[in-house]
């Protein structure tokens, strides 16, 4: 059986999901996950770089716990325009440039300047967007040339976006 990789970003906060119970086993350090003791679900926090083993039921996977080295922003959509909700895409990357998972409830700072602002609807998520969780939507009040900033832990990224009129 082939042992799945998962490399997850440390101050995400993630949830290790199945049809069946999972688990982790063999965390080191110790002190590198925190359970965050949901019911139904493993979510975890990633506090600092390490390993766990998941095993949900017959399935496994390696966790890496690593810092994020830069955070790339990317348009979701093809363009922008005025009054037209767009979306865009936080993605985590580690020193050698693999993408990290970011997490589902992990908490990223937006900020628009200019005549873009925050969209708070969450619908990205409802509308398989990938990597919905670190997805965010803005509006543009006008046509012009923004920059879009994102923060996760230490690290930050930016997109300078046109908006269409």
């Amino acid at each position: 059986m082939r042992t799945e990789e998962r490399l997850l970003a440390v101050g995400g906060v993630h949830a290790l999901e199945s049809t069946e119970k999972c688990q982790l086993t063999q965390v080191e350090p110790a002190s590198a996950v925190e359970d965050l003791g949901w019911k139904d679900a493993l979510v975890v926090r990633a506090r600092s770089e390490g390993r766990a083993d998941l095993a949900c039921g017959g399935h496994r996977a390696q966790l890496r716990f690593m810092a994020p080295q830069r955070l790339e922003l990317v348009l979701v959509d093809d363009h922008a325009v005025v009054g037209r909700r767009f979306h865009v895409r936080a993605v985590a990357r580690d020193g050698s440039g693999r993408e990290l998972e970011i997490g589902k409830w992990t908490e990223i700072t937006w900020l628009g300047d200019g005549t873009v602002a925050l969209d708070g609807d969450k619908s990205a998520g409802e509308f398989g967007l990938p990597g919905a969780a670190a997805v965010q939507g803005f509006l543009a009040s006008k046509a012009d040339a923004v920059t879009i900033e994102a923060r996760l832990g230490a690290v930050s990224g930016t997109l300078r976006v046109t908006v269409r009129p």
